[in-house]
C-alpha cells in the first residue's frame, strides 16, 4: 500500500490525536509500564496539534487516513509519530530525512531530539547521538527516563 507525505491540515487533529494515543498505548512495557503510557497519552486534543513558529508539520497519509506525523522547528524534530501498524516500513525515516533537508536550508548544522527511550534506536539509526539521559513531565504529571539526540547536517 502507498502513502504520501503532505503538509498538516485544518481537520487533520482528531486523526492526528488518535493515532498518537495508539503509538503511545502501543510502546513495549521494557520502556515504560502501563501508568507511564496513559499519562504520556492523558489529554492528547486536536488542537493541540499545530505548526511551531518558525517550523512545519507534515502528515503522512494512505486511503485518506492519517498514518504518521512530523512536526519540526528550525533544528530540532518535535515530534515523530507513526501508527504502530505502518512501522517499518521507511515512513519516519522518509520524514526525517524531510525535516532535515528543511534544517539545513534554515542554516542548520546540528539536528536536535528529545526522545522517549523506546525511540532511540530508531533515531540512532538515522545517524543520531546520545548527548544526555534526562527526563520529560508527561501531560498525566509522571515523570518519564528519555534521551536526547543530536545529529551533525549540512
Amino acid at each position: 500500500m502507498t502513502w504520501t507525505i503532505r503538509p498538516m491540515r485544518a481537520g487533520d487533529g482528531g486523526e492526528m490525536m488518535r493515532l498518537h494515543h495508539r503509538a503511545i498505548m502501543a510502546t513495549h512495557e521494557d520502556y515504560y509500564s502501563v501508568e507511564q503510557r496513559r499519562s504520556w497519552a492523558f489529554g492528547l486534543k486536536p488542537g493541540q496539534y499545530k505548526v511551531p513558529e518558525n517550523g512545519h508539520f507534515d502528515v503522512v497519509e494512505a486511503n485518506d487516513v492519517v498514518i504518521a506525523f512530523c512536526d519540526h522547528a528550525l533544528d530540532e524534530v518535535i515530534g515523530l509519530y507513526i501508527d504502530p501498524v505502518w512501522q517499518s516500513r521507511g515512513i519516519g525515516t522518509a520524514l526525517m530525512q524531510q525535516a532535515e533537508r528543511r534544517m539545513i536550508a534554515a542554516g542548520s548544522h546540528i539536528a536536535r531530539v528529545h526522545s522517549a527511550l523506546s525511540s532511540q534506536s530508531f533515531y540512532e539509526r538515522q545517524g543520531y547521538v546520545e548527548v544526555e539521559r534526562t527526563q520529560h513531565r508527561t501531560r498525566g504529571g509522571l515523570m518519564l527516563p528519555s534521551v536526547r539526540l543530536q545529529k551533525s547536517i549540512g
